[in-house]
């Protein structure tokens, strides 16, 4: 009796092994510190995954002070592909639209993973010490991850993301060019300094004649109608209790200097754009639809610590200010040369001094890189002024690995599906060679 027993114990042990959940599973990875199961959606299964990381890892290897990120998993199998969206920014959506999921994941029907930005969201330390963000210590923290979930996700890893996000995946790649086997990120800029000024030619050239000419048309009517508009603007503001470190003429200048990028970033259509003899009120209306102030309240920033990250690595465009010169304020005509400062970054005793070591970096990975990496822009991006170099030009050494694909007329959101058929078969059946391989 007591051998059977023991056999009976023996059986039920190991065939608890073979159907051990997922949640389990994933309970039990290194400094897996929270797992909570959200609703699927199209997914079989999806968690919120919180992991213990390194405040400053790569910065000050030995000090052990840790803070949570959070990881949102979306599962469709153990035995099929990860698209892994490297998130530049918060990941809030993912955990809470159960119906979000990247093109890719989509397409390919595979698991679908969100790694939070650390400082963005619930990936955030109790107390801000900007020293920690650092492009070496997000790459560190998602390589982690990716180690971690590779016990349970063994097959091929695909990242990606739009914009910032598509730095981080590209970032990702050159710091730890084994963690990822295909790369595609969507609209990523890549800026040369904290005011490339290479978007100045390219917003004289995008587009049509006309639209250029009814968006510079807004901006010139909307300064020489500032006495009327601004009160308006800024009493908009003080009601939604926004915050401002800089005269509000100042951030109304900066609203428009700004409108441009905004309009072409979104692919925003021409006949949106209010005629000179326009009402007030079509002004005012537009004003605030377009070149909303809350991108500079420090009240609400959610985005700061992309502006940390531009001032010290990333870099950011620069603004054509000599159109205009006779239209602004004399505050604002003083912060060309450093206009990060003021109006976005935090307060405090911080070194925000800029190095192009990341930068030069990037830019010889992509010279030099074996990874395979293929990069979408829409034609009409403002961002796609700050693009790669196409991978035809003497600047890559292995063009066949990295690919470059520019939708004519896209915007900022441009997908691969809307490409036409004979492009979209091209870059799918990249994909998939790449997968095969």
């Amino acid at each position: 009796m007591r051998r059977l027993i023991l056999l009976t114990t023996f059986v039920v042990f190991v065939a608890s092994g073979y159907t051990q959940t997922l949640y389990d599973r994933l309970s039990q990875l290194p400094d897996v510190a929270i797992v909570e199961q959200i609703a699927g959606g199209q997914f079989l299964e999806k968690y919120v995954v919180m992991f213990r990381q390194l405040r400053d890892p790569i910065g000050h290897p030995h000090d052990t002070a840790t803070f949570l990120q959070r990881v949102i998993i979306g599962h469709r199998s153990t035995d099929s592909v990860v698209v892994l969206h490297t998130h530049g920014y918060n990941a809030a959506d993912h955990s809470k639209r159960i119906t979000v999921q990247d093109e890719l994941a989509e397409i390919l029907n595979c698991n679908n993973i969100f790694i939070e930005h650390r400082y963005f969201g619930e990936s955030c330390p109790a107390d801000t010490n900007w020293n920690e963000v650092t492009t070496a210590n997000a790459a560190y923290d998602m390589h982690r991850i990716i180690t971690a979930l590779k016990t349970i996700y063994p097959k091929k890893w695909i990242s990606t993301g739009g914009s910032k996000d598509g730095i981080t995946s590209t970032l990702l790649s050159m710091y730890y060019p084994d963690d990822i086997d295909i790369a595609v990120p969507y609209v990523a800029p890549f800026c040369l300094t904290t005011t490339d000024r290479r978007i100045i030619p390219f917003l004289q050239q995008v587009g049509t004649p006309e639209k250029r000419g009814r968006i510079r048309n807004y901006q010139l009517e909307a300064w020489r109608r500032r006495e009327v508009l601004e009160p308006r603007v800024e009493h908009y503001a003080d009601s939604l209790g926004m915050r401002f470190t800089v005269p509000f003429e100042m951030i109304y200048d900066y609203c428009l200097l700004d409108y441009d990028f905004g309009i072409w970033m979104r692919g925003i259509s021409e006949d949106s754009i209010p005629l000179t003899d326009a009402s007030d009120d079509e002004f005012f209306r537009h004003f605030i639809k377009y070149a909303n102030p809350d991108m500079f309240d420090r009240a609400h920033m959610q985005h700061q610590t992309y502006y940390v990250q531009s001032a010290k690595e990333l870099g950011n465009y620069a603004y054509d200010f000599t159109p205009f010169a006779y239209l602004l304020s004399s505050a604002t005509l003083h912060s060309q040369a450093d206009y990060l400062t003021p109006l976005y970054l935090p307060e405090g005793d911080w070194d925000f001094s800029y190095t192009d070591a990341t930068r030069r970096r990037v830019m010889d990975f992509l010279r030099t890189t074996n990874c395979h990496m293929m990069f979408i822009y829409g034609g009409t991006d403002a961002w796609t002024a700050f693009a790669i170099d196409d991978p035809d030009s003497a600047s890559l050494a292995n063009p066949e690995h990295v690919r470059k694909y520019v939708l004519p007329d896209g915007c900022h959101y441009t997908k691969i599906r809307q490409f036409d058929e004979k492009t979209q078969a091209e870059i799918l059946d990249t994909l998939h060679q790449w997968l095969r391989h």
